[in-house]
């Protein structure tokens, strides 16, 4: 009974709902103007759900599509806008972000194929952010670009196949959308083979899109990057130079050509802690173009010295206003030149914590007169506090920073401090006193500097008495040979009836040697500056038909000198002893040293001839190895009493003559 009286109720409820609203429609349909209101406002109910629906069914599309790319480690948002200084967004924005863990590869082939996809539904902008744990690995091809993609943030990743992309030229047709590019801390893990390809190849192969990068970006930080090589092939050290050569020439080449990147939005570049910077990377550098870059940075490069293509400022980059050298081995501290003494804002060179010593006053002059467009910060560097210092400290303590406005940047010196000599370790170089920088009185210089100088010029002259006295054989023989200076007091002699220079007693064995060498350079060679000796030949000069033994006396009695090349082969031959004694009997006759002994090789001292043992002992020899050989042999031979030799009247033998002696036998 209860439960038929409420319905009854219900019934009387709903009814007269539908009587009003039949009467207040009937009303607003009697009203133009509020009947228009009420067509518009359905109209804007029918467009929001249409849009409700559109958004909702794009989420989900997206959803699907990052899903079936994507790993479960990486997540997907759809936030307002990516992060400055990155433009409004025109489009769906999305974010994606991944947690590589250890021994997971993720692919960047596998992004690109999402971004196509979401980008036939609609127009997006996509921020990718990789963040790698322990071994995390990412298949990062080089310029990285993709569907949308306006942000790339990748951290502490080995990154491989970066060079992949070096050469596939579809790639430059792919739109360059990066505006902010980061990789910091990552290992760029390369495969020798590949690379090796890739050195090898013709540098005009090479893409725009690979020598440039990201052209459009606003920010590009290229921070603690290091590169590494695997691969079945191990390269030497010699090969791996050899394509670094090969690397350079192609950059070279490239950079040679009509290949300059325009990098019109520029406004900071980061190659802070990367070091591996080729030959003639600052040259294409400068060749690109960089209308509004504001920051440059370098620190901690392992530089030693500014390179001088940065040494103009604002010549390349007209828009610079910080340039970061600092935590560098920086120890010469040039001149730069400024391109823009009336710029309208002034910039910072910075160069703390580098090597820097000392600081002369002409450098401080220019700091403060001829740079209007920067300064320069030398804080935290090594200084040295010497008397150089103190034209500096006593600039610094008349005000001269501080009487001019636009230097006013340079107070910091007022508060440098030293870091040698020990005992002024950490003091301010404006607290110290003239001794303490060690500057001595000028009378004490002017007492002290003759005394110095007097001392130095004794022990060099000390030096020269004793290097002449230890050499004064060797300075005497080069004079001769090389100067043709005679030192009085030399032995002279009188050779007016001899007919030959030497007669040469060798071995038959060592007639290669003696033929091509020894005759060459004392005949043929010295001829040339007119000092020219004439040798005893057997093969050209004894009589014909005579006995042996006759033509080796008459030889060596026609002779001033014997020159015995004595030889392991020498002392086993009869006739090569027979000439030894004959010459050694001549030196006893003249009373004078007739023989020249030359030495090759080693000799076996058990088969050495008594008179060959005691000469070697009592005679100064010749050794072929010896460096000065060759002068020597022509001081023994020289007569002493001539600055120059005069060539003999002996008719010079042809070239058909010369041939048949080389050839012919001994005896």
């Amino acid at each position: 009974m209860k439960f038929g009286v409420y319905l009854s109720l219900v019934f009387v409820y709903w009814m007269n709902r539908a009587i009003l609203s039949l009467k207040t429609e009937k009303t607003l349909l009697n009203d133009d103007t509020l009947g228009k209101v009420h067509e518009t406002e359905s109209n804007d109910m029918h467009s929001m759900i249409l849009n409700n629906s559109a958004q909702k069914y794009l989420s989900l599309q997206v959803k699907k599509t990052f899903d079936s790319h994507m790993p479960p480690y990486c997540k997907l948002d759809t936030p307002a806008k990516l992060p400055d200084p990155i433009s409004a967004p025109e489009g769906l924005v999305l974010w994606v972000s991944c947690e590589v863990e250890e021994d997971i590869t993720w692919s960047f082939h596998s992004f690109r194929a999402m971004t196509n996809e979401v980008a036939e539904l609609s127009e997006i902008e996509v921020g990718l952010k990789l963040h790698c744990k322990g071994n995390g690995t990412v298949i990062l091809p080089w310029p990285m670009r993709a569907n949308g993609l306006r942000y790339i943030d990748v951290r502490e990743c080995f990154i491989v196949d970066h060079y992949k992309e070096a050469y596939e030229h579809e790639i430059d047709n792919m739109p360059d959308t990066i505006e902010i590019f980061q990789m910091i801390d990552c290992i760029v893990v390369n495969d020798m083979n590949y690379v090796e390809y890739l050195l090898k190849s013709n540098a005009f192969l090479l893409t725009r899109a690979s020598l440039c990068g990201p052209e459009n970006a606003k920010i590009f930080a290229y921070v603690n990057i290091t590169e590494t090589f695997y691969g079945s092939k191990s390269l030497v050290m010699k090969e791996f130079q050899d394509l670094a050569k090969q690397y350079t020439k192609n950059i070279t080449i490239m950079a040679a050509n009509t290949v300059s990147c325009h990098y019109e939005k520029l406004i900071v570049y980061d190659r802070s802690k990367t070091n591996n910077y080729g030959s003639t990377f600052f040259e294409n550098l400068i060749g690109n173009s960089y209308p509004v870059l504001e920051i440059l940075n370098f620190s901690d490069t392992k530089l030693h010295n500014i390179p001088p293509h940065l040494r103009h400022w604002r010549l390349n980059f007209p828009e610079l206003k910080i340039l970061d050298l600092s935590f560098n081995h920086i120890s010469d501290l040039s001149t730069f030149i400024d391109h823009d003494p009336e710029g309208s804002f002034r910039g910072v060179i910075n160069l703390q914590h580098n090597n820097l010593t000392s600081l002369s006053n002409h450098q401080f002059q220019d700091f403060l007169q001829k740079h209007r467009s920067f300064y320069i910060d030398v804080q935290n560097n090594p200084f040295s506090c010497g008397c150089e210092m103190r034209a500096v400290k006593h600039l610094i303590l008349n005000n001269t920073i501080s009487m001019q406005s636009n230097n006013s940047e340079y107070a910091y010196l007022r508060g440098l401090k030293c870091h040698r000599p020990n005992s002024v370790t950490g003091r301010e170089l404006i607290t110290l006193s003239d001794a303490e920088l060690g500057c001595e009185t000028e009378i004490q210089v002017l007492q002290r500097g003759p005394i110095i100088i007097l001392c130095i010029l004794v022990f060099v002259l000390l030096i020269c008495l004793i290097v002449i006295i230890r050499y004064r054989v060797e300075i005497k023989i080069l004079a001769f040979t090389r100067f043709n200076i005679i030192f009085p007091c030399q032995q002279q002699e009188n050779s007016d009836n001899k007919k030959f220079d030497a007669f040469v007693a060798y071995s038959q064995q060592d007639s290669d040697w003696v033929l091509k060498n020894l005759v060459w350079q004392l005949e043929t060679k010295l001829q040339r500056h007119n000092q020219r000796f004439h040798l005893c030949l057997h093969q050209r000069d004894f009589t014909v038909g005579a006995p042996i033994a006759e033509n080796i006396i008459n030889s060596i009695e026609r002779s001033r000198h014997t020159i015995l090349v004595i030889s392991s082969n020498f002392v086993r031959s009869e006739w090569c002893l027979m000439e030894f004694r004959t010459a050694f009997h001549q030196s006893l006759i003249e009373r004078r040293r007739h023989m020249i002994i030359i030495v090759m090789g080693d000799l076996p001292h058990g088969e050495l001839d008594s008179d060959i043992k005691r000469c070697l002992k009592t005679l100064t020899y010749l050794e072929t190895h010896d460096r000065l050989f060759w002068d020597k042999l022509v001081y023994a031979l020289s007569d002493k009493q001539k600055p120059r030799r005069r060539s003999r009247h002996h008719s010079r033998m042809t070239l058909s003559h010369q041939s048949h002696f080389l050839s012919s036998p001994k005896y």
